[in-house]
């Protein structure tokens, strides 16, 4: 009789909607065992152990301290850890690196922490689940992004920015090919995910006046060649109805990608809202409460187009106040 695989025996809450099993091609995940309704907590977990360092600072050293500490059945846990779900992993270090998560913010020290069970999930640049925040002191929680079928795998994206990069980039970030839907070569449905994921980085660049590495690039940024055009977004100089109609569209894009799930609204709302409250042209006003009003994105953002071309007396005010919050003079 074959020996169990180490995953087999790990320890799942008795309320886990999931099990563990082979996924081919990427070692072990987790499978969903019923119907997850959008929105619902997965599973919520606490680290094995934390190490209060960046990644690059963590020793042998550091992990054997810190596994000495564990208790027994704790010990066998992380001893259970495998490469790819098949070979023991040759030194602690990799066996952290690989399954553990840091905080999302620059709040706080850096610390990490070792997930035993998270770090069973699989990637998926189009994941059904979201880790919104990682703050391993405390935990972290992974949520429904979407209906989850009865046996469909469990995964979450594991890049922070990868929606606005492209099938090559992300594959040379994660030193892996993934093989979910947006990276399928030859589709439909991949083409329009290279094509959505551009456009929303040039949009970005447009409202934020950087790019996904939070620098400026005049000379290079994907989809905007106009160099004028680039440095009016650095310059924070955009009109507000030029950047709200951008942050629609934004909206409009990620929802086709399947990827505007509720923390990723909550993340971009309150930015909208402040656009919004810019606005002091009555007849301006008047379109920006019917794009309010309206019940789904393509539609806020098909009756903000009316605001195309549109000067405001708000824009001045707008561009001090956003050129102040960028720390420009």
């Amino acid at each position: 009789m074959p020996e169990a695989h180490p995953y087999s025996t790990l320890h799942l809450p008795p309320t886990a909607p999931f099990k563990l099993q082979p996924s081919p091609g990427k070692g072990w995940g987790a499978f969903a065992t019923r119907h997850i309704s959008k929105g619902s907590v997965i599973l919520t977990e606490k680290p094995l152990f934390t190490v209060p360092k960046p990644h690059e600072q963590i020793t042998e050293d550091d992990l054997q301290l810190a596994f000495q500490r564990l208790s027994l059945p704790q010990k066998y846990q992380f001893l259970s850890l495998r490469n790819n779900a098949s070979t023991p992993f040759t030194s602690m270090t990799d066996a952290f690196a690989e399954n553990s998560f840091g905080r999302s913010t620059d709040a706080g020290p850096a610390t990490l922490g070792l997930f035993v069970l998270h770090s069973r999930l699989n990637h998926s640049c189009l994941p059904n689940t979201k880790i919104p925040k990682t703050d391993p002191t405390q935990g972290i929680t992974s949520v429904a992004m979407k209906d989850i079928a009865s046996g469909e795998e469990i995964t979450f994206c594991y890049e922070s920015d990868f929606e606005c990069r492209v099938r090559r980039e992300r594959h040379a970030i994660l030193r892996f090919e993934c093989d979910c839907k947006a990276c399928e070569l030859g589709t439909a449905l991949h083409r329009a995910s290279e094509i959505r994921r551009v456009l929303v980085r040039g949009l970005q660049y447009l409202t934020l006046g950087v790019d996904i590495d939070g620098e400026r690039h005049s000379s290079y940024c994907p989809i905007i060649l106009d160099r004028d055009l680039k440095m009016t977004a650095e310059e924070m100089r955009i009109p507000l109805s030029s950047r709200l109609i951008y942050q629609l569209l934004t909206m409009v894009l990620l929802e086709e990608e399947g990827l505007l799930d509720g923390h990723m609204i909550d993340r971009l709302t309150p930015g909208l809202e402040v656009v919004y409250s810019l606005f002091s042209l009555e007849s301006n006003v008047r379109i920006v409460t019917l794009a309010t009003l309206q019940k789904t994105w393509v539609r806020k953002f098909c009756a903000a187009m009316r605001l195309w071309g549109r000067a405001d007396p708000g824009d001045h005010a707008a561009q001090e106040l956003f050129r102040a919050a960028r720390g420009l003079s």
